[in-house]
């Protein structure tokens, strides 16, 4: 059957009159962007109470957010080790049968203490490497830029006092840390 302009066209318009004569009206714009805000701020971690003041429980929440992350993380890398076994794929629903099964079973039974380390060491890989690659980077550029001329100089000594305001920003941020 082949879709003539007219045919979508036409789709198109009955799809907008049954969602527009629904019983309730939807989100309106301002309420689609406190949305969007409350996803990328992990609002939506925050469980409300139904009477007063919302009660949230952060850690929990976070917890089992970690959960769902690593559970997709695990299915990822077994459906693809599955996939690689001769039996398993000829047949893909077995392979993601059993890649999902086992990822429900790993998933469930990893302590919370063990999700709290899988987060902190990843963010904290993540942190040194956000840190260390302009570092890295400018060092290399510096290598890299002929010291033979007056340009080549002053682009260098320019560059090293840009990695010293560098050096010096991460050690006044960071220094609380250490």
């Amino acid at each position: 059957m082949r879709w003539t302009r007219v045919g979508i066209f036409s789709i198109l318009l009955v799809l907008l009159l049954i969602t527009s004569c629904a019983p309730a009206p939807g989100p309106s714009g301002p309420d689609i962007w406190d949305n969007i805000l409350s996803i990328g701020s992990l609002g939506f971690l925050c469980e409300r109470g139904g009477v007063g003041v919302g009660l949230c429980d952060y850690e929990n929440n976070l917890i089992a957010l970690m959960r769902i992350l690593i559970g997709i993380l695990v299915f990822a890398l077994l459906f693809m080790g599955a996939s690689a076994v001769p039996g398993l794929n000829e047949n893909r629903n077995i392979a993601v049968a059993v890649s999902l099964v086992l990822t429900i079973m790993s998933v469930i039974f990893i302590p919370q203490s063990v999700l709290v380390g899988i987060g902190a060491a990843y963010s904290t890989i993540i942190s040194v490497i956000l840190i260390g690659a302009p570092i890295v980077g400018g060092l290399v550029l510096f290598r890299m830029i002929p010291g033979d001329t007056r340009g080549g100089i002053g682009i260098r000594i320019v560059l090293l006092l840009l990695l010293i305001f560098v050096l010096t920003a991460v050690k006044n941020y960071a220094g609380g840390l250490i």
